[in-house]
């Protein structure tokens, strides 16, 4: 017998059984037909809460996002400088695609379609690029409400190749790096684009040094 749920957990009952399927299948060897039967709904009940498998997969993803923003919005709010800053969100975006047991990083990675990819980029770079190069420009105050729209583009730019980077070479250490020698790496990637945040932030910071208002 069905267990009685709101629509709330029975969205987030949904989302536990397709993830266990992704995980142990993968992606391409898992249909609605699958969820439907694991998660013990009618097929109407699904299409309440998903248009497709790809919209589910999608809704996965971006729990990751959200949660990895709750870990490391604190810390963004409380450390001081662009160099911690930048090494926290390094630490919190290679941990995000962990392949731990119950890790969907294969599924990210190779799985759904062109929405998926679509969505997910708005997910990774539009949401949590966009936190992050809010907290970055709270620590050195470079952009002056806007009124200097190459820096707040480059600073943009910085962090979407900053998240993006830091994605792929953990999905790369998953499968190419040994375990023992991982953290090893992670350490690696840390000072590889703080080099380069810092030489980004010092060229913002010149550009930002001859600005002044106009005065009228």
């Amino acid at each position: 017998m069905r267990m009685p749920m709101s629509k709330r957990e029975r969205h987030a009952h949904i989302l536990r059984v397709a993830k266990q399927l992704f995980v142990e299948r993968g992606y391409d060897d898992v249909t609605i037909a699958d969820v439907i039967k694991a998660s013990d709904i009618a097929r109407g009940t699904f299409y309440l809460h998903f248009d497709s498998l790809e919209s589910l997969l999608t809704a996965l993803f971006e729990e990751v996002v959200q949660e990895t923003w709750q870990r490391i919005a604190p810390i963004l709010e409380s450390v001081e400088g662009i160099e911690a800053c930048t090494v926290e969100t390094v630490h919190t975006v290679f941990r995000m695609f962990d392949n731990t047991e119950d890790s969907l990083v294969e599924v990210f990675f190779s799985g759904g379609g062109a929405e998926f990819m679509r969505r997910k980029e708005e997910a990774l770079y539009e949401h949590l690029g966009s936190l992050v190069e809010e907290a970055v420009a709270k620590r050195h105050h470079l952009l002056h409400d806007g009124q200097i729209p190459e820096a707040e583009r480059n600073l943009k730019w910085t962090v979407v190749m900053l998240v993006s980077l830091v994605a792929n070479m953990s999905h790369y250490a998953a499968h190419q790096v040994r375990p023992e020698t991982r953290e090893e790496f992670e350490q690696h990637l840390v000072n590889f684009v703080l080099a380069g945040m810092m030489s980004q932030m010092q060229t913002l910071e010149a550009r930002n040094s001859s600005w002044s208002p106009e005065v009228n």
